[in-house]
């Protein structure tokens, strides 16, 4: 099942699927390491930001930004 990443809850380890962003920011998503197929672990989701892992890395994000970021429970 597919749903947008600010859905996800804490804790849960997810697959990306697809990132539907404008080309620039799609391009700085990739480099951060959020790309389809690669595993992200929810740190903390708190209704207005997302705090994510990728593997030793923690990134925030933006409700705007994870809404566009489509994932695999």
């Amino acid at each position: 099942m597919l749903i947008p990443m600010n859905l996800a809850h804490e804790g849960n380890i997810v697959e990306v699927k697809s990132v539907s962003m404008k080309e620039g920011l799609n391009k700085r998503l990739g480099e951060l390491g959020i790309v389809s197929g690669n595993k992200i672990k929810i740190v903390k989701n708190d209704g207005r930001s997302l705090i994510i892992s990728i593997k030793e890395s923690r990134f925030a994000l933006d409700n705007n930004i994870a809404r566009n970021v489509l994932i695999a429970v």
